[in-house]
């Protein structure tokens, strides 16, 4: 089906997608996760109940389409000149909604977490890093457990630090699973 078919190329779609992720967005980090219901961003997005259920099955899908921009910017690790700036404000985002990304990094939303940024990594990675699935997998969780662990206070470490060291992991794997291959 084309996009048009599908609705998801409508503007008034777009919109209405874009609303209830803000709004979902605004209670996140208003307030703890489990305390939001779908009737709470409902209300906020200004769209019936029955709206909403066309564009999501519930809050837990809300969160992961809230999470792609961030997610993509995680994925830019693997980048041959990643954003560190724009990498380390993503991170300090994190660790100042803190109880949110313990959440988003160690919840049942984890799984879904990880699998959506090995997806954007594999799509980032060079041609020849080889087992593709298998590298953006691993760099997944590497960061989701490092995410996890430093909002956590398992770790210490400032949002820069976190940045560096996600990206020259990536560099570094990516240049082992080449040196491998040539092998």
């Amino acid at each position: 089906m084309s996009e048009k078919m599908t609705g998801t190329g409508d503007r008034r779609v777009r919109k209405t997608r874009t609303a209830i992720v803000r709004a979902f967005s605004k209670l996140a980090l208003s307030r703890p996760y489990k305390s939001i219901k779908v009737a709470d961003i409902v209300e906020a997005a200004d769209v019936g109940r029955s709206t909403f259920y066309e564009h999501f099955s519930g809050r837990d899908a809300v969160h992961l389409a809230a999470l792609k921009r961030h997610i993509g910017i995680l994925a830019m690790t693997v980048d041959a000149e990643p954003d560190v700036e724009t990498l380390t404000h993503m991170i300090g985002h994190y660790w100042e909604y803190r109880a949110l990304a313990r959440n988003t990094f160690s919840g049942p939303q984890r799984t879904q977490v990880v699998a959506l940024l090995a997806e954007r990594i594999d799509a980032r990675l060079p041609a020849d890093t080889g087992t593709r699935d298998l590298v953006a997998r691993q760099l997944a969780e590497g960061q989701a457990g490092l995410i996890r662990a430093w909002v956590s206070g398992e770790v210490t470490g400032r949002a820069e630090e976190i940045a560096r060291h996600f990206c020259a992991v990536a560099r570094a794997t990516c240049n082992a699973v080449r040196l491998q291959r040539a092998s």
